[in-house]
């Protein structure tokens, strides 16, 4: 789970490096044309640093449990396969490891890639069902919120308001559809977004790692 944070680092960098691209064109070579969708740019990789994050840590946390190194959750169990992958499971189990070619986790991790590729893991209540497979916690929200010092009600509202805003620059090319005008987009409050993205992606990894 380790490496799954630290990519999740290293996508949140990225991030931030945009800024200081930001800035280089404004202020250094004080550009006069709207750079405004850089800021929008980091919204959406944030967003998807933590989307990709969840999808990580939900299929590792799951291939241990399959290995017997974690906890099987109730959502694990229900967690359903087909007959194809589960003939190969059987089969590279019973036969002795000089001539298995893969192992059987290798079938399972391929399943849950398979099940899990179109899903989004952004809005709260996606987030809590996918962790769900790997912890087993009811009040996730409650439990990622103590460590924010915050109320859990408070974090998911602060998540929905940021996911609502990524999804407007994605799907509606970020225009307000009474004036058809652009919003407009405040440096300091991306920053901001992507500073508690992370915090929220560093927090869940504690609560699951």
């Amino acid at each position: 789970m380790l490496k799954a944070f630290e990519q999740f680092k290293s996508n949140i960098k990225a991030v931030n490096e945009m800024d200081t691209l930001y800035h280089h064109l404004i202020s250094d070579l004080k550009l006069p044309n709207d750079l405004s969708d850089i800021l929008r740019s980091q919204l959406v990789y944030a967003i998807s640093a933590l989307d990709k994050l969840i999808h990580e840590l939900v299929k590792i946390g799951m291939l241990q449990a399959f290995i017997n190194q974690r906890t099987k959750t109730k959502k694990f169990n229900c967690f359903s396969i087909s007959l194809e992958t589960y003939n190969k499971i059987q089969q590279t189990s019973q036969q002795p490891n000089i001539f298995q070619l893969e192992p059987p986790e290798y079938f399972f991790e391929q399943e849950i890639i398979v099940k899990h590729k179109y899903l989004a893991f952004q809005e709260p209540d996606k987030i809590a069902d996918a962790l769900s497979f790997i912890w087993e916690e009811k009040q996730k929200w409650q439990e990622i919120a103590r460590l924010f010092n915050s109320s859990d009600d408070d974090i998911k509202k602060k998540l929905k308001s940021i996911v609502s805003r990524r999804n407007l620059i994605v799907h509606e090319a970020d225009i307000d559809l009474q004036t058809n005008l652009r919003n407009s987009i405040d440096e300091t409050d991306v920053k901001e977004a992507v500073e508690f993205i992370f915090k929220l992606g560093e927090n869940i990894f504690k609560c699951c790692k």
